[in-house]
């Protein structure tokens, strides 16, 4: 954990990156022996940043709240590569496969209307000087001034020439000890091919169906290579609900190894913003559904891909933001972009219904938590018969409620038993 005195030295976002860090290198005993547990430290810090403090106000950046993250931010990203600049390239800093997942992170949040998207354009910015070696001209720069100049100074960068830094780094394994992709395309053996190959299918998966056997190969290859599949996913809206519909089973398998990544948080905030079409409904009911556990493993015996606190922040958004793009015909990023008449908005209404009837009857939630949800879908669209028998059970259970003489809060078993 961060000393106080390094968490507020790495707070100034008046002076320049250059002093900032000499600063907190000069204030270890040991820097020597000490360096590495700083930077891992200050990994950790920038990490956190990204969890329940982007909901922080970062839209004027002047704010007091907004540039104290933005100096964190830079000054930190700053300290890890001066700690190791002694080394020369890029190549053999430790935290290279960071500044990698710093600057695709920062990529896939473009199209991310939240307030932590600009935290990561910023973040993306500098560590893309990192990488294309291009230090020199922020070193005077203090953390405001960074920030100001970032969208200018970002650079792009071919990831691919720093494939063999981190074979080299144990980050990932030799191609050669990796399984070959087979099928259909035609699959090389020099070095790095697996990793060109992996994007290539990830690429194609998103527009065109791909075989069974090169999507069963491209899951086993991602499974033994985590690092592979967060450095090549386009994980946005558009990229996700594509694939979805062009590859659905590939899509769900993504998915779920996509959230024992480091990208969880974001895979699971991207999820509240797909469209609700029979794909994105099926790969929700597919992580959302409890499913058995092996035979001896209790208590409990069954469970879902999604913990319960993270159920609740997915579906409550994600059933609000349903419901007004199929009030508004207009159903996003991906491939149906409008509902074009009523008996569209009709068929992704009664979709909707019966997801949320799937995801009741098989207790992966409980209607007294989402009765607000669903009781402004059954209301807009009473007119539909699906809606209108959810409608009927919200009013039941509303109803008994108020009679009971309190609000719809806990979860009961006759709840459960009205729907199904």
């Amino acid at each position: 954990m961060l000393s106080e005195v390094v968490a507020e030295l790495l707070s100034d976002w008046e002076r320049s990156l250059s002093e900032v860090a000499a600063t907190v290198i000069a204030s270890l005993s040991d820097p020597d022996e000490q360096a590495f547990y700083l930077a891992c430290d200050v990994l950790l810090m920038l990490e956190e940043l990204h969890g329940p403090s982007d909901n922080q106000d970062l839209e004027n950046e002047k704010s007091g709240t907004g540039m104290l993250l933005i100096a964190k931010v830079v000054n930190g990203e700053y300290l890890l590569y001066k700690l190791y600049e002694q080394y020369g390239l890029i190549d053999m800093n430790p935290f290279l496969a960071h500044f990698i997942d710093v600057y695709n992170h920062g990529k896939i949040r473009e199209n991310m209307s939240n307030t932590s998207s600009r935290l990561s354009s910023v973040q993306a910015s500098i560590v893309s000087l990192f990488l294309s070696g291009e230090t020199a001209t922020i070193r005077v720069l203090s953390a405001a001034q960074f920030a100001e100049q970032a969208d200018s100074m970002a650079r792009d960068i071919d990831l691919s020439r720093f494939v063999d830094a981190l074979v080299n780094q144990g980050v990932l394994d030799p191609p050669e000890s990796q399984s070959p992709l087979t099928g259909t395309r035609e699959v090389k053996k020099s070095q790095g091919d697996t990793y060109e190959i992996v994007q290539r299918l990830l690429t194609s998966c998103v527009t065109e169906e791909i075989s069974e056997m090169e999507a069963e190969s491209l899951i086993s290859v991602l499974k033994g290579d985590l690092t592979l599949l967060v450095s090549s996913v386009d994980l946005s809206i558009n990229g996700i609900t594509s694939m979805l519909h062009a590859n659905p089973a590939l899509g769900r398998s993504l998915i779920t190894l996509l959230l024992s990544t480091i990208l969880r948080a974001e895979v699971l905030q991207l999820l509240q913003y797909l469209p609700p079409t029979l794909p994105v409904l099926e790969a929700l009911n597919h992580l959302l559904v409890p499913f058995p556990l092996p035979s001896g493993q209790q208590p409990p015996t069954t469970t879902s891909l999604i913990l319960d606190e993270e159920k609740s922040a997915l579906l409550h958004p994600f059933l609000s933001n349903a419901t007004r793009s199929i009030e508004s015909k207009t159903l996003g990023a991906g491939i149906e972009k409008m509902v074009d008449d009523t008996s569209g908005q009709t068929r992704h209404v009664q979709l909707l219904c019966l997801f949320i009837k799937s995801l009741l009857r098989t207790g992966a939630i409980m209607l007294e938590e989402y009765i607000y949800e669903i009781q402004a879908l059954t209301i807009s669209f009473v007119y539909v018969p699906e809606a209108r028998e959810l409608f009927q059970i919200v009013q039941g259970v509303m109803n008994q409620h108020t009679t009971g003489g309190h609000t719809p809060q806990a979860t009961t078993q006759r709840t459960i038993v009205q729907v199904l």
